[in-house]
């Protein structure tokens, strides 16, 4: 056990949150997932299938080679992440036949459609793209082009790519939990919940947006650098780069912040580097937007004159994002009313909002011309979910008991996280990135907080989610 954690104060254990499981019962539970995968495959398009059995021996191959003792775990995860595949395609397939299994009727509510449209062969009749679709280009499709031989003209045969990084942002988010708690139990927790995430699911999980990859990404690099494996993170930092450059360069301080306490000691044993890294950090990650983001350098000076001197709402890609929520005004008024408010305070205001997201808006469901499950799932199902998962991350947050060897680490990591994806993003479904250090929180809550502190996060998640009922139904 580390010696972090040898020293804290015992705590008293929440027996109900045990997840015991035998041998057999995950393989009988494997072998279900496998039969509503196959099953929902047969029923939206039989052809699929040689996508999902190749897309699961690809990833499981890179598991075994490089971490062998997580394969069976990993190949777990992916076979129920499939069966939410199969359901989530059955449903769409069957309510709206023109969206061919992607979120809306129109096939163009997120990114999905589009992101099918720069990877397929061929594009299935009456599904909508955007004009000129074949103009774009993006890493992560092309990614995804390289490493599939098969020919893809259907959104299920590329959706099951997107299983392999739910499976490996489960196996990696355990991992890391492990790593630094030394309590399998603890780890067991984690990985229960990344793998059954409706919020993880709804946004990269079980629709080819990049999201749910981001966090992989992040749980893989986090667990590597633990692990002394610096070029597999290495390898996975330009990864996330590449992939989506906005999110990556928000990701280096978070993961700065979860090592500082190692750059710190680093930086005492070794003093001469000291001012190296205080001019190279600052080199690089300029460098790196320089290289990855083409606007970055341009952009720069609107980013201190707008964000820094005025205190106006948000420059780079954010303006052109929060000009698009200005337009929904009755579904963000929430948000927009935060923008009107002094800069310390809105950045505050705005890492709280990213953090409650979703909201509970029942009143969609029923208003709405059209129903999806990505509807139902955003407004109902996560949020009455999250009532639960904020007070147990809320009771870790607050826990006096050092359960983690990089708890308060994470803790702020994830807080800045939200403020960067708050201030500078502005899109809500990006913190999905952060996830794998949430769920390390929420599990320590659950698990090995206090029954005070446990009290204090229900009270808190209680207040929290009257106020959204208030504004729901106002």
């Amino acid at each position: 056990m580390p010696a972090a954690i040898a020293g804290s104060r015992p705590v008293e254990r929440l027996n109900a949150t045990a997840i015991r499981t035998t041998a057999s019962e995950r393989y009988a539970l494997a072998c279900l997932a496998t039969v509503f995968a196959v099953a929902g495959v047969f029923i939206v398009n039989p052809h699929s299938i040689a996508h999902f059995v190749y897309y699961f021996f690809l990833w499981s191959a890179f598991i075994a080679f490089f971490h062998p003792e997580d394969t069976k775990r990993f190949a777990f995860a992916f076979l129920v992440n499939s069966a939410f595949v199969a359901v989530f395609f059955v449903v769409q397939t069957s309510v709206y036949p023109d969206s061919y299994g992607t979120t809306s009727p129109l096939g163009s509510w997120t990114d999905d459609s589009h992101f099918f449209s720069l990877l397929a062969d061929e594009i299935p009749a009456n599904l909508l793209v955007r004009d000129q679709y074949f103009e774009y280009s993006d890493t992560f499709t092309t990614l995804i082009r390289i490493l599939t031989p098969l020919p893809i003209v259907h959104p299920l045969d590329a959706i099951f790519f997107q299983s392999g990084t739910a499976a490996l942002l489960a196996t990696f988010s355990r991992r890391l939990a492990l790593q630094t708690t030394a309590d399998r139990h603890l780890a067991d927790v984690v990985f229960a919940f990344v793998v059954v995430c409706p919020f993880l699911m709804m946004n990269g999980g079980l629709i080819l947006i990049r999201d749910t990859f981001a966090a992989a990404l992040l749980a893989y690099t986090l667990s590597s650098l633990l692990d002394g494996r610096y070029l597999l993170a290495f390898g996975a930092v330009l990864l996330q780069l590449a992939v989506r450059p906005g999110t990556g360069l928000i990701l280096v301080p978070v993961i700065l912040i979860v090592f500082l306490g190692d750059i710190q000691s680093f930086v005492r044993r070794h003093p001469v580097w000291a001012p190296v890294a205080l001019i190279g950090i600052p080199l690089g990650l300029a460098s790196l937007g320089a290289t990855f983001w083409e606007e970055f350098v341009s952009l720069a000076p609107d980013l201190f004159a707008d964000v820094l001197l005025r205190g106006a709402t948000i420059a780079l890609q954010g303006r052109e994002i929060f000009e698009d929520l200005a337009a929904v005004e009755n579904v963000n008024r929430i948000f927009l009313a935060i923008q009107d408010l002094p800069l310390l305070i809105k950045v505050v205001l705005n890492a709280c909002y990213m953090f409650l997201y979703p909201f509970l808006s029942p009143r969609i469901l029923f208003d709405s011309e059209y129903f999806d499950l990505r509807t139902l799932a955003m407004n109902l199902v996560i949020p009455v979910y999250a009532i639960w998962l904020n007070a147990w991350f809320i009771a870790g947050a607050i826990g006096r008991s050092h359960v983690a060897s990089r708890q308060r680490n994470i803790v702020a990591a994830f807080a800045i996280g939200l403020i960067l994806i708050g201030t500078y993003s502005l899109q809500t479904r990006h913190k999905t990135i952060l996830y794998p250090l949430y769920y390390i929180v929420v599990a320590i809550g659950l698990c090995r907080s206090s029954p005070a502190e446990r009290r204090v996060g229900y009270w808190c998640s209680a207040m929290l989610t009257l106020l959204q009922i208030v504004f729901a139904f106002r």
